[in-house]
This record gives C-alpha cells, structure tokens and sequence, in this order.
C-alpha cells in the first residue's frame, strides 16, 4: 500500500507543481501597497488619469513578474482626486492614516499636487508626481517630492523656441485658471522675452468649468495674432480649440494654432475635436518617430496588445512613476520614508524614454527628471493618427515640414 501511495503521489506531482510554476513568482508576504490618487470623476480630466492608472498597472505588474520588492508584490491602492484640491487632500489623508502607505505615485492637476505636497511634506511620505507640471511644486524645495513628470519651465522654452522658428510677432494664450494653467501662461511670457524679445505677448485666464469661451475669443476674430497658444486640460481644452476653429481663428492661412497641453496624444483627441484639429500643431511628450528604451518599447507593446491602441505619454509617466518608486524602495532595502528619500535622490535608472536621474538644483528642477523629451508635432489630416502626424520641431527630429491651411 505505501509503494502505491507514493506511486500516486509522483504522478500527481506534476499536476499541483506546473500550474504553480506557471502562475510567476509565489510569495509569501503580504503585499507592499503604493498608495495613489487622481481624478476618477469630473471636473477632473478622466481622460488623461485613466492612461496613467494603465502605466502605472503596468509597471506593478512586471514588477511583480520579477519578483516584486524586497520579497513581497507590490500593489495600489487608488484614491479619487476628482481634479479638486480638496479631494486631493482628503484622498492623500485616506491613503495615509487608513492605508498606512509608505509611498505614494500619482497626481494629475498642479492646483491638486501642490495642495498634497503639504501633506507629504509634513508626514515625510515619499512622492512622485505623475502629471503636475507646475513650477511652483519643485520650487518648494521639500525634500519629499520628485517630479518624473515634465515641469512648465521645459515646457515654456520649447514654446518660445518654436514660436521664434515660426518668425511670428504676435502671439495670444488662452490658459485655464490653475496653477499650471497661469503658471505655465506666465512662464511662455518669460521665456519669449528672452528667446524672441520682438513677439508680443499677451495670455487670457480662462474658467477650466466653462463650456462657453465665444466671448474671449471674439475678441481677436477681426484681428488675429500670427499664433494662438492653448493651455486647457480635457475637457475645456477640446470646447476651445472647436471654438477657435468655429469662429475662424485659428488656425488659419494667417494664425497658427500651438497647444501646450499635449492633448494631440490623447486617445480621445480625435472623438472631441474633428475638423478642428486638422492643421493643430503641438507639445508631444511621446511620438512613435521618438526613440524609446527596450524597457519602453516592451511597455509600449504590451499597451498595444491590452488595448488595441498606441501608448500616450501619459502610459509611460505613470509606469516611470512607479518603477523608479519601486526601485528606490528596493535599493534602500527598508519601507523607512528616510531611507526610500535617500534612494531616490540618488536614482540613475533606464526608465521607458531614457535614464531617469534626478537634478537636486533648488528652483524649478529640484528633484526633478530635466532631460523629459519632446517634440513639436503637427496634425495635417481629420484623425490622423499620432504616427502618421509630422514631427516639425526641433528640427534635428523633424519628420517633415510645417503647413498651413
């Protein structure tokens, strides 16, 4: 009887053991929760949080395919921000006192993030910014704050250099009431007078809840600048651009239209905007032509095998985001918040478009990644896709040339 018994035991090995093998790694600790907030609900721009969520999933799950962190998976725990200060604040507490989190990854509106930073700040919880770019977040100087994600400042000196490369004299921005909507508005102002001291420059601040900007934009349907410049998240971003076209102002033969939000890569760009689109020029933070890491483009591959669609720069923010957390968590070998701090700062890491390392310069760059790429883009055709859209600046990236309507 015992010969058979252990007969049946080897044959049935194989039968409990490969499905074990095949389910990755199997751990034996609870999970290491990464706590993470952004706008699930209007007036946030769901849009653009729901690419991010998608990379920073994706992130934790090849993490955890490698084995996860100090022995353990990792896992989020997501908070709702609704795009509100308020909420942020509220969201980010949640994810402290309750979740007992010892890091958190996310943000998506500057006004929101800057509220958070005085939370973590005062808590000393590790955080990367996923999406707020607003100058104001790095010039705090709190040493609890990293920023993977592109700051005004860069974002500022790629406009004013396209702008000077258009020849143009005459330039209006439309800016949301944010603080990374006046902030970025301001920044442009600054960097033109410097780059391109002849462009006058002037900027409106625009309601963010509005769904009506005809009486802004009236203004300027006799007389048009030679460039109109958008800085409005989803959904105010898309209502204005089809007004600028509705109202005939841009573009036109004689006004180019320049957005500064990156909303040419959206995956719901085309569904808002249309015949308005066509002829957009724009800031991409990521486009096919541009060059990726093997980590990158592995991450781009699998977005586009889960979803049918290419990967935005929003997908590779977020998965940034929560690889560099997850590294300096690993390398500092502790869920101590001093110890995760030191980690970062001393990050020198291949993210998903190039090597993550951190400027500890006070002012707008602290702790941030400077060298974030990007490219002028322009849209030549009604839902283009972004791979088949031109790149037009820098013009050592340039794919093609710049035309007007």
């Amino acid at each position: 009887m015992g010969t058979m018994r252990q007969r049946i035991l080897f044959l049935l090995l194989p039968v409990v053991i490969l499905p074990l093998l095949s389910m990755g790694p199997v751990f034996a600790q609870n999970p290491i929760v990464i706590g993470s907030f952004g706008p699930f609900s209007p007036p946030g721009s769901i849009a653009q949080w729901s690419e991010a969520v998608d990379g920073i999933k994706l992130a934790v799950e090849m993490i955890n395919e490698r084995g996860g962190v100090l022995g353990r998976p990792i896992r989020v725990q997501f908070e709702d921000s609704a795009g509100i200060p308020e909420r942020g604040r509220a969201a980010v507490e949640r994810l402290i006192t309750q979740h007992k989190v010892p890091a958190i990854v996310g943000g998506n509106h500057s006004s929101v993030c800057l509220a958070v930073t005085e939370i973590v700040h005062a808590r000393r919880i590790p955080f990367i910014n996923v999406n707020c770019w607003a100058n104001a977040i790095r010039e705090k100087g709190y040493p609890e704050v990293f920023n993977t994600a592109v700051v005004n400042a860069r974002i500022a000196v790629a406009g004013a250099y396209f702008i000077r490369h258009l020849g143009s004299k005459t330039v209006v921005a439309f800016a949301e009431n944010t603080d990374f909507g006046i902030g970025l508005a301001q920044a442009l102002g600054s960097r033109l007078k410097a780059i391109a001291p002849d462009v006058r420059y002037t900027y409106t601040v625009l309601d963010r809840e509005a769904k009506d900007f005809a009486p802004a934009i009236l203004g300027f349907a006799q007389r048009p600048p030679d460039v109109v410049v958008t800085i409005m998240d989803p959904p105010a971003g898309y209502i204005i651009i089809n007004q600028l076209k509705e109202f005939g102002v841009a573009p036109t033969p004689r006004t180019w239209l320049l957005d500064l939000d990156a909303l040419a890569e959206l995956p719901d760009f085309w569904d808002n905007v249309e015949e308005a689109g066509k002829f957009l020029t724009g800031i991409a933070l990521f486009h096919p032509a541009m060059k990726l890491t093997d980590l990158g483009q592995s991450v781009r591959e699998r977005h586009k095998k889960r979803t049918g669609r290419e990967a935005s720069r929003l997908v590779f923010q977020g998965f940034d985001a929560m690889w560099v957390m997850a590294d300096a968590i690993k390398r500092a070998g502790s869920l101590e918040a001093g110890a995760i701090i030191k980690a970062l700062r001393a990050t020198n890491l291949v993210g998903t478009r190039g090597r993550i390392s951190f400027s500890l310069e006070r002012g707008p760059f602290f702790q941030q990644w400077v060298e974030v790429p990007f490219a002028i883009i322009q849209f030549t055709e009604v839902k283009q896709p972004l791979e088949r859209s031109t790149i037009v600046f820098p013009l050592a990236q340039a794919t093609g040339t710049l035309r007007r309507p």
